[in-house]
Protein backbone atom coordinates (compact mmCIF):
# COMPACT_ATOMS: atom_id res chain seq x y z
CA UNK A 1 0.00 0.00 0.00
CA UNK A 2 1.66 3.65 -1.17
CA UNK A 3 0.59 7.06 0.35
CA UNK A 4 1.08 9.88 -1.79
CA UNK A 5 -0.40 13.42 -3.13
CA UNK A 6 -0.79 13.92 -6.90
CA UNK A 7 -2.00 16.45 -8.62
CA UNK A 8 -6.29 16.15 -9.22
CA UNK A 9 -6.86 16.91 -12.68
CA UNK A 10 -3.50 14.50 -13.44
CA UNK A 11 -4.74 11.65 -11.41
CA UNK A 12 -8.21 12.01 -12.84
CA UNK A 13 -6.51 11.62 -16.07
CA UNK A 14 -4.21 8.74 -15.29
CA UNK A 15 -7.77 7.24 -13.39
CA UNK A 16 -10.63 4.87 -14.80
CA UNK A 17 -13.88 4.62 -12.99
CA UNK A 18 -15.86 0.98 -13.57
CA UNK A 19 -19.38 1.49 -12.37
CA UNK A 20 -21.70 -1.71 -11.36
CA UNK A 21 -23.80 -1.64 -14.12
CA UNK A 22 -26.76 -4.55 -15.10
CA UNK A 23 -26.48 -4.19 -18.85
CA UNK A 24 -25.18 -7.86 -18.99
CA UNK A 25 -25.19 -10.83 -16.77
CA UNK A 26 -22.19 -10.46 -15.68
CA UNK A 27 -20.77 -6.77 -14.30
CA UNK A 28 -16.90 -6.37 -12.73
CA UNK A 29 -17.34 -2.78 -11.32
CA UNK A 30 -18.20 -1.67 -8.01
CA UNK A 31 -18.81 2.27 -7.92
CA UNK A 32 -22.32 3.42 -7.79
CA UNK A 33 -23.52 5.60 -10.74
CA UNK A 34 -22.63 9.32 -11.20
CA UNK A 35 -24.35 11.69 -9.25
CA UNK A 36 -24.12 15.21 -11.24
CA UNK A 37 -25.51 17.12 -8.26
CA UNK A 38 -23.05 15.81 -5.96
CA UNK A 39 -20.07 16.74 -8.54
CA UNK A 40 -21.16 19.88 -8.63
CA UNK A 41 -21.08 20.52 -5.07
CA UNK A 42 -18.01 19.09 -4.78
CA UNK A 43 -16.97 21.27 -7.78
CA UNK A 44 -18.18 24.17 -5.62
CA UNK A 45 -16.71 23.53 -2.31
CA UNK A 46 -13.21 22.89 -3.82
CA UNK A 47 -12.87 26.45 -5.13
CA UNK A 48 -14.74 28.36 -2.45
CA UNK A 49 -15.59 25.84 0.76
CA UNK A 50 -18.55 26.09 3.16
CA UNK A 51 -20.31 27.67 3.75
CA UNK A 52 -19.63 30.28 0.63
CA UNK A 53 -19.57 27.26 -1.86
CA UNK A 54 -23.63 26.33 -1.06
CA UNK A 55 -24.69 30.33 -1.75
CA UNK A 56 -26.55 30.73 -4.88
CA UNK A 57 -24.69 32.97 -7.38
CA UNK A 58 -26.80 35.55 -6.57
CA UNK A 59 -25.97 35.85 -3.02
CA UNK A 60 -22.41 35.82 -3.54
CA UNK A 61 -21.59 39.56 -2.75
CA UNK A 62 -18.68 41.19 -1.74
CA UNK A 63 -19.60 41.11 1.89
CA UNK A 64 -19.98 38.29 2.26
CA UNK A 65 -16.76 36.59 0.85
CA UNK A 66 -15.54 36.82 3.84
CA UNK A 67 -17.34 33.06 4.40
CA UNK A 68 -15.33 31.73 1.83
CA UNK A 69 -12.61 28.83 2.80
CA UNK A 70 -10.10 26.67 2.05
CA UNK A 71 -11.85 24.00 -0.35
CA UNK A 72 -9.65 21.19 1.25
CA UNK A 73 -10.48 17.51 0.64
CA UNK A 74 -7.86 15.61 3.04
CA UNK A 75 -9.55 12.05 2.74
CA UNK A 76 -7.36 10.35 0.39
CA UNK A 77 -8.93 8.70 -3.38
CA UNK A 78 -8.13 5.35 -3.13
CA UNK A 79 -7.10 3.77 -6.21
CA UNK A 80 -5.55 0.13 -7.57
CA UNK A 81 -2.61 -0.15 -9.33
CA UNK A 82 -3.15 -2.48 -12.35
CA UNK A 83 -0.69 -4.52 -13.58
CA UNK A 84 0.32 -5.30 -17.49
CA UNK A 85 -2.31 -8.49 -19.30
CA UNK A 86 -5.67 -7.03 -16.18
CA UNK A 87 -8.76 -7.03 -17.86
CA UNK A 88 -11.73 -4.63 -17.34
CA UNK A 89 -14.42 -4.46 -19.52
CA UNK A 90 -12.89 -6.64 -21.71
CA UNK A 91 -10.04 -4.37 -22.97
CA UNK A 92 -6.41 -5.26 -21.52
CA UNK A 93 -3.83 -3.06 -19.98
CA UNK A 94 -0.72 -2.63 -21.90
CA UNK A 95 2.27 -3.65 -20.97
CA UNK A 96 3.82 0.03 -21.71
CA UNK A 97 0.95 1.61 -20.48
CA UNK A 98 0.60 0.59 -16.78
CA UNK A 99 2.44 2.28 -14.10
CA UNK A 100 5.97 1.00 -13.06
CA UNK A 101 6.49 0.86 -9.28
CA UNK A 102 10.48 0.88 -8.70
CA UNK A 103 12.06 -0.09 -5.10
CA UNK A 104 15.12 0.88 -4.67
CA UNK A 105 16.95 0.57 -1.25
CA UNK A 106 13.72 0.64 0.63
CA UNK A 107 12.58 4.07 -1.37
CA UNK A 108 9.54 3.47 -3.72
CA UNK A 109 8.91 5.43 -7.16
CA UNK A 110 5.81 5.26 -9.49
CA UNK A 111 6.62 5.81 -12.88
CA UNK A 112 4.17 6.49 -15.20
CA UNK A 113 3.59 6.79 -19.14
CA UNK A 114 3.04 10.17 -20.90
CA UNK A 115 -0.49 11.15 -20.89
CA UNK A 116 -0.31 11.63 -24.97
CA UNK A 117 0.64 8.19 -25.37
CA UNK A 118 -2.83 7.39 -24.19
CA UNK A 119 -5.71 6.70 -27.00
CA UNK A 120 -9.54 7.06 -25.72
CA UNK A 121 -9.90 3.46 -25.27
CA UNK A 122 -6.71 2.68 -23.25
CA UNK A 123 -7.39 1.21 -19.95
CA UNK A 124 -5.51 3.86 -17.89
CA UNK A 125 -2.94 2.95 -15.06
CA UNK A 126 -5.50 3.73 -11.92
CA UNK A 127 -8.40 2.21 -11.16
CA UNK A 128 -10.47 4.11 -8.52
CA UNK A 129 -11.92 1.89 -5.58
CA UNK A 130 -13.24 5.03 -3.69
CA UNK A 131 -13.71 8.50 -4.53
CA UNK A 132 -14.87 9.06 -7.85
CA UNK A 133 -17.21 11.74 -6.99
CA UNK A 134 -13.88 13.92 -5.74
CA UNK A 135 -12.06 12.95 -9.02
CA UNK A 136 -15.00 13.90 -11.53
CA UNK A 137 -15.30 17.62 -9.83
CA UNK A 138 -11.86 18.09 -11.39
CA UNK A 139 -12.98 16.70 -14.80
CA UNK A 140 -13.82 20.45 -15.63
CA UNK A 141 -10.72 22.76 -15.42
CA UNK A 142 -10.78 24.76 -11.91
CA UNK A 143 -8.85 27.96 -10.91
CA UNK A 144 -5.86 26.59 -8.88
CA UNK A 145 -3.18 23.76 -8.26
CA UNK A 146 -5.57 21.29 -6.02
CA UNK A 147 -3.20 18.07 -5.05
CA UNK A 148 -5.14 15.42 -3.12
CA UNK A 149 -3.98 12.38 -1.00
CA UNK A 150 -3.92 8.99 -2.69
CA UNK A 151 -3.82 5.28 -1.33
CA UNK A 152 -2.64 2.99 -3.44
CA UNK A 153 -2.55 -0.67 -3.67
CA UNK A 154 -1.34 -2.50 -6.12
CA UNK A 155 -2.32 -5.68 -8.38
CA UNK A 156 -5.94 -5.81 -6.45
CA UNK A 157 -8.48 -8.29 -8.54
CA UNK A 158 -12.11 -7.28 -8.63
CA UNK A 159 -13.01 -9.26 -5.11
CA UNK A 160 -10.66 -7.41 -3.16
CA UNK A 161 -11.46 -4.03 -4.58
CA UNK A 162 -15.01 -5.21 -3.62
CA UNK A 163 -14.02 -5.83 -0.08
CA UNK A 164 -12.55 -2.51 0.12
CA UNK A 165 -15.52 -1.08 -1.43
CA UNK A 166 -17.44 -2.67 1.21
CA UNK A 167 -15.15 -1.78 4.07
CA UNK A 168 -15.41 2.01 3.67
CA UNK A 169 -18.74 2.64 2.60
CA UNK A 170 -20.57 0.08 3.56
CA UNK A 171 -19.70 -0.75 7.69
CA UNK A 172 -18.95 2.98 8.84
CA UNK A 173 -22.29 4.76 6.70
CA UNK A 174 -25.35 3.73 5.01
CA UNK A 175 -25.59 3.54 1.12
CA UNK A 176 -27.99 1.74 -0.96
CA UNK A 177 -28.77 -2.04 0.15
CA UNK A 178 -29.37 -3.46 -3.21
CA UNK A 179 -26.02 -1.90 -4.06
CA UNK A 180 -24.41 -3.21 -1.05
CA UNK A 181 -25.98 -6.59 -1.71
CA UNK A 182 -24.95 -6.46 -5.73
CA UNK A 183 -21.28 -6.40 -4.23
CA UNK A 184 -22.03 -9.88 -2.57
CA UNK A 185 -20.55 -12.57 -5.02
CA UNK A 186 -17.38 -10.75 -5.30
CA UNK A 187 -17.10 -11.11 -1.64
CA UNK A 188 -18.49 -14.63 -1.29
CA UNK A 189 -15.61 -17.54 -0.53
CA UNK A 190 -17.52 -20.43 -0.26
CA UNK A 191 -15.57 -22.78 2.89
CA UNK A 192 -15.66 -19.42 5.13
CA UNK A 193 -19.29 -19.09 4.43
CA UNK A 194 -20.09 -23.11 5.04
CA UNK A 195 -18.31 -22.24 8.57
CA UNK A 196 -20.71 -19.39 9.38
CA UNK A 197 -24.23 -20.63 8.61
CA UNK A 198 -25.48 -18.95 12.03
CA UNK A 199 -24.27 -15.62 10.47
CA UNK A 200 -26.85 -13.44 8.87
CA UNK A 201 -24.29 -13.01 5.93
CA UNK A 202 -24.06 -16.33 5.58
CA UNK A 203 -28.04 -16.66 4.93
CA UNK A 204 -28.26 -13.32 2.71
CA UNK A 205 -25.49 -14.25 0.65
CA UNK A 206 -27.42 -17.52 -0.15
CA UNK A 207 -30.50 -15.15 -0.77
CA UNK A 208 -28.89 -13.03 -2.57
CA UNK A 209 -26.99 -15.82 -4.90
CA UNK A 210 -31.46 -16.75 -5.50
CA UNK A 211 -32.16 -13.17 -6.27
CA UNK A 212 -29.48 -13.30 -9.46
CA UNK A 213 -30.50 -16.29 -10.71
CA UNK A 214 -34.17 -14.89 -10.62
CA UNK A 215 -32.79 -12.14 -12.50
CA UNK A 216 -30.88 -13.50 -14.95
CA UNK A 217 -32.01 -17.34 -15.64
CA UNK A 218 -33.63 -17.48 -18.72
CA UNK A 219 -37.05 -19.48 -17.64
CA UNK A 220 -37.20 -17.14 -14.81
CA UNK A 221 -40.25 -14.92 -14.81
CA UNK A 222 -37.95 -12.08 -12.98
CA UNK A 223 -35.55 -12.32 -15.64
CA UNK A 224 -34.38 -8.64 -16.00
CA UNK A 225 -37.59 -7.51 -13.91
CA UNK A 226 -35.66 -6.74 -10.54
CA UNK A 227 -34.00 -3.35 -9.23
CA UNK A 228 -30.43 -4.90 -8.80
CA UNK A 229 -28.87 -1.53 -7.89
CA UNK A 230 -31.96 0.25 -5.67
CA UNK A 231 -32.11 2.62 -8.44
CA UNK A 232 -35.37 5.09 -8.15
CA UNK A 233 -37.56 5.25 -10.73
CA UNK A 234 -36.52 1.68 -12.24
CA UNK A 235 -40.42 0.28 -11.47
CA UNK A 236 -39.71 -3.25 -10.40
CA UNK A 237 -38.84 -5.08 -6.79
CA UNK A 238 -35.56 -4.23 -5.85
CA UNK A 239 -32.57 -6.62 -4.90
CA UNK A 240 -32.68 -5.59 -0.77
CA UNK A 241 -36.48 -6.36 -1.21
CA UNK A 242 -35.87 -9.78 -2.76
CA UNK A 243 -32.78 -10.81 -0.76
CA UNK A 244 -34.58 -9.88 2.93
CA UNK A 245 -37.43 -11.26 2.19
CA UNK A 246 -35.85 -14.50 1.04
CA UNK A 247 -33.44 -14.50 4.22
CA UNK A 248 -36.53 -13.93 6.54
CA UNK A 249 -38.52 -16.46 4.92
CA UNK A 250 -36.63 -19.60 3.58
CA UNK A 251 -33.32 -19.08 5.62
CA UNK A 252 -34.95 -18.21 8.81
CA UNK A 253 -33.56 -19.44 12.36
CA UNK A 254 -37.23 -19.96 14.40
CA UNK A 255 -35.50 -16.50 16.25
CA UNK A 256 -36.70 -13.74 16.48
CA UNK A 257 -40.20 -11.92 16.38
CA UNK A 258 -41.56 -13.81 13.93
CA UNK A 259 -39.90 -17.08 15.16
CA UNK A 260 -40.09 -18.30 11.33
CA UNK A 261 -38.38 -21.72 10.51
CA UNK A 262 -36.72 -21.09 7.15
CA UNK A 263 -37.08 -24.50 4.51
CA UNK A 264 -33.43 -23.72 3.53
CA UNK A 265 -31.90 -22.90 6.83
CA UNK A 266 -33.44 -24.68 10.22
CA UNK A 267 -33.94 -28.52 10.94
CA UNK A 268 -36.75 -29.93 9.69
CA UNK A 269 -39.75 -31.23 12.03
CA UNK A 270 -38.78 -33.91 13.46
CA UNK A 271 -34.88 -34.25 12.15
CA UNK A 272 -31.88 -32.47 13.61
CA UNK A 273 -30.95 -31.23 9.90
CA UNK A 274 -32.04 -29.35 7.30
CA UNK A 275 -33.22 -30.92 4.16
CA UNK A 276 -30.02 -31.89 2.13
CA UNK A 277 -31.08 -29.65 -0.66
CA UNK A 278 -28.15 -28.36 -3.15
CA UNK A 279 -27.91 -24.38 -3.45
CA UNK A 280 -29.55 -25.47 -7.10
CA UNK A 281 -32.08 -27.23 -6.14
CA UNK A 282 -33.18 -23.72 -3.48
CA UNK A 283 -33.08 -21.62 -6.35
CA UNK A 284 -34.82 -23.93 -8.73
CA UNK A 285 -37.73 -23.94 -6.45
CA UNK A 286 -38.15 -20.53 -5.73
CA UNK A 287 -38.12 -19.82 -9.65
CA UNK A 288 -40.23 -22.78 -10.25
CA UNK A 289 -42.84 -21.03 -7.95
CA UNK A 290 -43.14 -17.54 -9.31
CA UNK A 291 -43.41 -18.97 -13.28
CA UNK A 292 -46.33 -21.82 -11.90
CA UNK A 293 -47.66 -18.30 -10.29
CA UNK A 294 -47.17 -16.09 -13.60
CA UNK A 295 -48.43 -19.00 -15.99
CA UNK A 296 -51.64 -19.03 -13.88
CA UNK A 297 -52.26 -15.46 -14.48
CA UNK A 298 -51.55 -15.22 -18.04
CA UNK A 299 -53.87 -18.62 -18.56
CA UNK A 300 -56.47 -16.65 -16.85
CA UNK A 301 -57.03 -19.02 -14.05
CA UNK A 302 -56.26 -16.54 -11.24
CA UNK A 303 -59.39 -14.50 -11.11
CA UNK A 304 -61.36 -11.29 -10.89
CA UNK A 305 -58.46 -9.49 -10.04
CA UNK A 306 -55.64 -10.30 -12.92
CA UNK A 307 -58.68 -9.75 -15.24
CA UNK A 308 -59.12 -6.23 -14.37
CA UNK A 309 -55.62 -6.06 -15.22
CA UNK A 310 -55.78 -7.06 -18.99
CA UNK A 311 -59.43 -5.56 -19.12
CA UNK A 312 -57.32 -2.04 -18.58
CA UNK A 313 -56.53 0.63 -20.87
CA UNK A 314 -54.19 0.05 -21.87
CA UNK A 315 -53.54 -3.71 -20.67
CA UNK A 316 -51.52 -4.06 -17.51
CA UNK A 317 -49.41 -6.77 -16.27
CA UNK A 318 -49.17 -7.43 -12.75
CA UNK A 319 -45.49 -8.38 -12.58
CA UNK A 320 -44.32 -4.85 -14.16
CA UNK A 321 -47.61 -2.72 -12.77
CA UNK A 322 -46.86 -1.15 -9.62
CA UNK A 323 -50.39 -1.26 -9.00
CA UNK A 324 -49.87 -5.06 -8.16
CA UNK A 325 -48.39 -6.01 -4.80
CA UNK A 326 -47.11 -8.76 -6.46
CA UNK A 327 -44.86 -5.88 -7.95
CA UNK A 328 -44.18 -4.48 -4.26
CA UNK A 329 -41.61 -4.95 -1.58
CA UNK A 330 -44.54 -5.71 0.97
CA UNK A 331 -46.36 -8.13 -1.62
CA UNK A 332 -42.96 -10.22 -2.42
CA UNK A 333 -42.17 -10.88 1.23
CA UNK A 334 -45.97 -12.12 2.06
CA UNK A 335 -45.85 -14.35 -0.94
CA UNK A 336 -42.27 -16.01 -0.10
CA UNK A 337 -43.39 -16.12 4.09
CA UNK A 338 -46.55 -18.04 3.09
CA UNK A 339 -44.54 -20.27 0.56
CA UNK A 340 -41.97 -20.97 3.08
CA UNK A 341 -44.26 -21.61 6.37
CA UNK A 342 -46.75 -24.26 3.61
CA UNK A 343 -44.11 -25.91 2.35
CA UNK A 344 -41.98 -26.18 6.27
CA UNK A 345 -44.52 -27.61 7.33
CA UNK A 346 -45.49 -29.93 4.25
CA UNK A 347 -41.63 -32.16 4.54
CA UNK A 348 -43.04 -35.07 5.49
CA UNK A 349 -46.57 -35.20 4.01
CA UNK A 350 -45.14 -34.15 0.67
CA UNK A 351 -41.92 -35.92 1.26
CA UNK A 352 -39.77 -32.94 0.08
CA UNK A 353 -36.74 -34.76 1.14
CA UNK A 354 -37.08 -37.75 -1.74
CA UNK A 355 -36.02 -35.05 -4.07
CA UNK A 356 -32.19 -35.76 -4.17
CA UNK A 357 -30.13 -33.88 -6.76
CA UNK A 358 -27.49 -35.48 -9.13
CA UNK A 359 -24.04 -35.10 -8.19
CA UNK A 360 -23.75 -31.22 -9.14
CA UNK A 361 -20.10 -28.79 -8.51
CA UNK A 362 -21.28 -27.27 -5.21
CA UNK A 363 -18.51 -24.51 -5.47
CA UNK A 364 -20.70 -22.77 -8.08
CA UNK A 365 -24.03 -22.70 -9.15
CA UNK A 366 -24.36 -22.41 -12.76
CA UNK A 367 -26.88 -22.25 -15.26
CA UNK A 368 -26.73 -25.91 -16.27
CA UNK A 369 -27.65 -26.94 -12.55
CA UNK A 370 -30.45 -24.83 -11.95
CA UNK A 371 -32.05 -25.99 -15.41
CA UNK A 372 -31.33 -29.79 -14.29
CA UNK A 373 -32.85 -29.24 -10.89
CA UNK A 374 -35.77 -27.58 -12.47
CA UNK A 375 -36.29 -30.63 -14.06
CA UNK A 376 -36.14 -33.00 -11.63
CA UNK A 377 -38.31 -30.64 -9.51
CA UNK A 378 -40.98 -30.91 -12.20
CA UNK A 379 -41.03 -34.90 -11.72
CA UNK A 380 -41.01 -35.16 -7.85
CA UNK A 381 -44.58 -36.48 -6.40
CA UNK A 382 -44.90 -33.45 -4.82
CA UNK A 383 -44.86 -30.72 -7.77
CA UNK A 384 -48.99 -31.35 -7.90
CA UNK A 385 -49.37 -30.20 -4.55
CA UNK A 386 -46.79 -27.87 -5.18
CA UNK A 387 -48.45 -26.40 -8.19
CA UNK A 388 -51.99 -25.96 -6.13
CA UNK A 389 -50.23 -24.11 -3.61
CA UNK A 390 -49.05 -21.85 -6.32
CA UNK A 391 -52.23 -21.73 -7.97
CA UNK A 392 -54.39 -21.42 -5.08
CA UNK A 393 -52.16 -18.04 -4.22
CA UNK A 394 -53.07 -16.52 -7.28
CA UNK A 395 -56.82 -16.23 -6.22
CA UNK A 396 -55.46 -14.02 -3.68
CA UNK A 397 -56.62 -10.72 -4.93
CA UNK A 398 -53.05 -9.05 -5.37
CA UNK A 399 -54.14 -5.45 -6.70
CA UNK A 400 -52.81 -2.66 -4.67
CA UNK A 401 -54.65 0.84 -3.29
CA UNK A 402 -54.04 2.05 -6.97
CA UNK A 403 -54.77 -1.30 -8.86
CA UNK A 404 -57.46 -1.11 -11.31
CA UNK A 405 -61.21 -0.68 -9.66
CA UNK A 406 -60.09 -0.90 -6.16
CA UNK A 407 -61.06 2.70 -5.05
CA UNK A 408 -64.90 1.73 -7.08
CA UNK A 409 -65.01 -0.60 -4.04
CA UNK A 410 -65.22 0.56 -0.63
CA UNK A 411 -64.14 -2.57 1.13
CA UNK A 412 -61.33 -3.52 -0.90
CA UNK A 413 -60.00 0.31 -0.87
CA UNK A 414 -60.49 -0.12 3.39
CA UNK A 415 -58.52 -3.15 3.37
CA UNK A 416 -55.74 -2.32 0.48
CA UNK A 417 -55.14 1.25 3.23
CA UNK A 418 -54.85 -0.87 5.94
CA UNK A 419 -51.91 -3.04 4.21
CA UNK A 420 -50.21 0.35 4.14
CA UNK A 421 -50.17 0.46 7.99
CA UNK A 422 -47.47 -0.64 10.60
CA UNK A 423 -48.80 -3.77 10.65
CA UNK A 424 -49.90 -3.88 7.28
CA UNK A 425 -47.15 -6.86 6.33
CA UNK A 426 -48.74 -9.26 9.06
CA UNK A 427 -52.40 -8.27 8.12
CA UNK A 428 -51.94 -9.16 4.40
CA UNK A 429 -50.28 -12.17 4.93
CA UNK A 430 -53.17 -13.36 7.74
CA UNK A 431 -55.41 -12.83 4.67
CA UNK A 432 -53.59 -14.90 2.32
CA UNK A 433 -53.68 -17.92 4.83
CA UNK A 434 -57.23 -17.14 5.33
CA UNK A 435 -57.93 -17.21 1.61
CA UNK A 436 -55.57 -20.48 0.92
CA UNK A 437 -57.62 -22.02 3.64
CA UNK A 438 -60.48 -21.99 1.47
CA UNK A 439 -58.77 -22.99 -1.44
CA UNK A 440 -60.51 -26.06 -3.87
CA UNK A 441 -57.36 -28.12 -3.32
CA UNK A 442 -57.98 -30.21 0.43
CA UNK A 443 -54.41 -30.19 1.27
CA UNK A 444 -53.70 -26.56 0.71
CA UNK A 445 -56.75 -25.51 3.18
CA UNK A 446 -55.72 -27.94 5.50
CA UNK A 447 -52.18 -26.94 5.85
CA UNK A 448 -53.62 -23.62 5.53
CA UNK A 449 -56.15 -23.59 8.40
CA UNK A 450 -53.44 -25.40 10.52
CA UNK A 451 -50.98 -22.63 10.02
CA UNK A 452 -53.37 -19.95 11.27
CA UNK A 453 -54.71 -21.08 14.16
CA UNK A 454 -50.73 -22.02 14.45
CA UNK A 455 -51.44 -26.07 15.51
CA UNK A 456 -49.48 -28.70 14.45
Amino acid sequence: MFIFSMNASTLRSYSDVYKRERSSVESEGIQRKRDEKRTERIQEYVQYGYPYGDLKESQRTSEKVVLRKPGWLPTAIVVNILEPGDVRRGKQASQGLTANVIENSGQYQIQLPHLNEFTQDDVRPFEVIDGQHRLWAFEEQLDGDYELPVVAFHGLDIAWQAYLFWSINVSPKRINPSHAFDLYPLLRNQAWLEQTGDLTVYREARAQEITEWLYKHPDSVWKNRINMLGESGAGWVSQAAFVRSLTAAFFGTGRGKAGRYGLFQAATPGQEEPLPWTRSQQVALVLEFWRLVKEAIDDGEAGDWADAFKGAKPERDPFDDRSSMLNQDMGVRAAHAVVNDFLYRSVDQWQLADWVAEEFDETDTNEEDVSRSLETLRNQDFYEPFKELALALTRFDWRSLDGPGVRDNRDLELTRRAYRGSGGYTLLTNDIIRELSKSQSASVAKIARTISTGGE
